[in-house]
């Protein structure tokens, strides 16, 4: 074979390999340009995949707040589960529960809720975690959000662990610790001599409160009389609890709580007055007032002579 049929039977050669080429390129080509081209069942299959993947979806209007902020909390889930709510957990940058909540989807498979950064549970600064559930563990979504600036003075007077429990003009600050909920509000009475905690929950659990003595007491014989037993209340039923430490400072109860609770209350016989020192001012100018009117009058009625 001379050279001139040899170079004819390779360029005949390179000629059916780029044929046999050009069309597996072009076919690729095509589908990844032209999604619309193939089988419809492909892409409704790979769509559905995709959702089963992100079976929930939470977000945030923003990724940082302060700490006086509203967060607006959206989502969507893939597939309605009849009534069930959709748990939304916030916890803190310490791993602490900062807040528990419980919302409705509605019928657009969409849900919302509102979180309230001004809380004395939100005072440190970081990363906040918002978690929704949907059902089962495994259903869930998170976002992350940072909250950033000055906490409010009271919030700053206590401790990550403790309640800010404000007394008239005074703030005081109660040591807690509490599993399967949160504490979301608490109050103080001295017409009822109680302590309210509103709480949010996300299963059985329980909440120890060590509760100063100048906050909240039971006392057999008023101030200085010997000490009785608390009287608990969950969701105005009388519950369960244990008194685990007593000091001339604070005394400690573990109260259990089921899972749904709202509000606990602890009820003694003396609590801190709301109106604090303002109260005994007004007080004492009352009784001032009443004295020199009094006195007034008295002289007026005196004859003269």
């Amino acid at each position: 074979m001379n050279s001139y049929a040899l170079y004819v039977l390779i360029a005949i050669m390179a000629a059916a390999g780029t044929l046999a080429i050009v069309p597996t390129y072009a076919s690729s080509f095509d589908e990844e340009a032209c999604p619309d081209c193939g089988s419809d069942d492909i892409y409704v299959k790979a769509n559905l995949a995709r959702q089963n993947d992100v079976p929930i979806k939470v977000m945030t209007e923003n990724k940082v707040y302060d700490h006086n902020s509203v967060v607006h909390v959206t989502g969507a889930v893939a597939n309605l589960r009849g009534d069930a709510p959709v748990t939304i957990t916030v916890i803190s940058p310490q791993n602490n529960i900062v807040t528990i909540q419980q919302v409705e989807v509605s019928q657009d498979n969409s849900f919302e809720a509102t979180l309230n950064t001004a809380g004395s549970l939100w005072k440190q600064n970081g990363m906040y975690t918002i978690r929704a559930q949907y059902g089962p563990q495994e259903i869930n979504d998170k976002v992350m959000v940072e909250l950033t600036g000055e906490v409010s003075q009271e919030a700053s007077a206590c401790a990550v662990n403790e309640l800010v429990v404000k007394g008239g003009s005074q703030v005081y600050c109660v040591p807690f610790e509490i599993t399967g909920g949160a504490i979301s509000k608490n109050s103080i009475s001295s017409k009822t001599s109680s302590l309210t905690l509103m709480i949010t929950t996300e299963s059985d659990g329980s909440v120890s409160l060590k509760i100063p003595r100048n906050v909240i007491d039971a006392r057999q014989h008023g101030m200085e009389g010997d000490d009785a037993d608390f009287i608990v209340l969950v969701d105005g039923e009388e519950a369960d609890f244990e008194e685990t430490d007593t000091t001339s400072d604070d005394r400690t109860l573990d109260i259990t709580f089921p899972e749904g609770a709202t509000q606990i209350e602890v009820i003694g016989t003396w609590a801190v007055p709301e109106f604090g020192t303002t109260a005994a001012i007004i007080l004492a100018v009352a009784i001032v007032s009443i004295i020199a009117v009094s006195a007034r009058t008295r002289l007026s009625i005196l004859p003269r002579y």
